[in-house]
């Protein structure tokens, strides 16, 4: 297949969705007169947002793929103010809708920024991007443009998407200052300040509040029984290294120390996990799952995980102590679940088996007596 006869189609991305509060049309919005006559109205409501001019731009880029011969269309994509993860589903569902009116081989990403860049990921899992165009606007330098560019871009910041971070994050760093200087703990200023730094950047570097966010909208129950579970997971680790430091100090007893900090560990530890177990066994439960067996073996394998861990604890301060009681304590674990397995995944088969055979037999049997 030549290049010219492929598909392409030229997008232009409005994350935000600048376009619909300014103009209150819906997108997708597909084909050259459709875009062009949005981007006119657009420019004429709001002549200096850099939308406009990627608008115009994917409209060039089309013009001139066509001039060349290719076989293209052009569209434009919105997502929602909220930015995020809701942004990112509507760019996604808009894009399926556009791809369903033209079958595109790839796609030219036509943007004004970093921050509708982002979204490429989600369009390449549907489409190969084939180029990236960005649009930048050509300012004259004067002292008084550069007062209002600055001005627009601090109204720019009210917008959902970067409020939290240039306003959120900055009044967060002043009242904690405030709060220390009323506490006489002003001496913290810098390590406070880089826990909520540092928490800020792992929170959107991992992407953790839109983790979150999804999480709770799939299932609040599993979501909490998560957090229960982590915060006693690790109250059980803060609690096992307390106690083994003062009872065996590092690193004179280094055995001594982890042997004891498996054992005041283990319990709270696996109750952490059973926490976060139950909660993915009661939504189960309510949605009448039937592999809702898997969470109940874990549960019943968590009981002989920690006696397996308590057996351990001895032949780590003494290597030469017997391996039995472990071996035996495995053993036994092993063999329960992998029972357990086998009544839950082969009763249900026999079950179904024999209601079939039950359904089959009256026809059969009606089968034998007629003439």
């Amino acid at each position: 297949m030549s290049l010219e006869s492929k598909k392409v189609l030229v997008l232009s991305v409005d994350k935000d969705d600048d376009i619909g509060r300014a103009t209150g049309v819906s997108t997708p919005l597909i084909g050259r007169e459709k875009v062009l006559s949005v981007a006119s109205l657009f420019a004429i409501k709001t002549p200096e947002d850099s939308d406009t001019n990627s608008m115009f731009a994917s409209i060039n880029t089309y013009d001139s793929l066509i001039d060349q011969g290719f076989n293209c269309e052009v569209a434009a994509i919105a997502g929602s103010e909220s930015g995020g993860f809701e942004a990112d589903l509507k760019l996604a569902s808009e894009l399926e809708y556009v791809l369903n009116n033209f079958k595109a081989d790839g796609v030219i990403f036509v943007s004004d920024g970093a921050a509708d860049e982002s979204v490429i990921p989600t369009i390449q899992a549907k489409v190969p991007v084939i180029s990236v165009r960005k649009v930048f606007v050509q300012q004259q330098k004067s002292v008084e443009e550069t007062y209002v560019l600055f001005s627009r871009y601090l109204r720019k910041l009210a917008d959902p998407e970067y409020s939290k971070l240039a306003l959120g994050v900055p009044g967060l760093i002043i009242l904690a200052l405030i709060a220390l200087y009323f506490l006489n703990l002003i001496s913290y200023a810098l390590i406070s300040v880089g826990i909520i730094i540092g928490a800020v950047l792992l929170i959107k570097g991992f992407n953790i509040d839109s983790l979150l966010k999804s999480e709770w909208e799939e299932s609040p129950i599993v979501l909490i029984t998560a957090v229960v579970g982590f915060i006693i997971c690790a109250v059980s680790i803060y609690r096992g290294i307390g106690i083994a430091l003062a009872e065996a100090p590092l690193p004179a007893q280094t055995a001594l120390f982890f042997s004891i900090l498996l054992v005041n560990t283990i319990d709270l530890f696996i109750v952490g996990i059973a926490v976060y177990i139950a909660g993915i066994l009661v939504v189960k439960y309510l949605q009448k799952s039937p592999k809702i067996w898997r969470q109940a073996v874990a549960l019943v394998a968590l009981v002989f995980i920690r006696q397996m861990v308590v057996e351990i604890a001895p032949i780590i301060i003494n290597p030469q102590s017997s391996l039995l009681p472990f071996l035996v304590t495995a053993g036994i674990g092993v063999f329960i679940c992998a029972l357990l397995v086998i009544v839950f995944t082969v009763t249900p088969r026999v079950t179904k088996g024999r209601t079939k055979q039950k359904a089959e037999s009256p026809d059969l049997a009606e089968g034998a007596g007629s003439p």
